[in-house]
């Protein structure tokens, strides 16, 4: 009797241990299906042959930050985060950004083509960088990141 109720509560730890193992997943980690996935691999690399060592990708909150624009991807790298922003072309280039200061707040401003959706405005409280090259708008709020990967291009 003893030996079958110890195996009956080995067996339900072992399941108690496998559902949270499973749920513990971190669900914003990028997946092959996901429409930002191979820019994301791709950028990935870019930074990788470069010395930025990418540690895992995950999804966005910046997806549909402009319209027509639906491809986002956040990096956590060896030296920060910072995300990016997959346009077609070279049409990243084509937005400018304006910072001013309000009571402690970084507010930015965008201006171009595709317009920014659903404000032209991002409410900050740290300093951001934006850096746009070719296809990539890329986003961190880390002068260090911001600056070395400025000197990839």
């Amino acid at each position: 009797m003893r030996i079958g109720l110890a195996g009956c509560f080995a067996a339900l730890i072992c399941f108690a241990v496998a559902a949270q193992t499973r749920q513990s997943q971190d669900e914003s980690l990028l997946r092959p299906s996901d429409r930002a996935y191979p820019d994301a691999t791709e950028f990935s690399r870019f930074l990788n042959e470069h010395g930025i060592s990418v540690t895992s990708i995950h999804r966005s909150k910046l997806e549909n930050s402009f319209h027509g624009v639906n491809k986002a991807t956040l990096f956590k790298t060896d030296k920060g985060i910072l995300e990016v922003i997959f346009f077609p072309d070279s049409e990243a280039e084509k937005v400018s950004v304006t910072e001013h200061r309000e009571g402690g707040r970084y507010i930015y401003s965008f201006q171009g083509q595709p317009h920014p959706d659903p404000l032209d405005t991002w409410n900050a409280a740290y300093a951001e960088y934006f850096i746009a090259h070719g296809g990539w708008f890329i986003v961190t709020n880390n002068e260090n990141l911001a600056n070395a990967v400025k000197s990839l291009f």
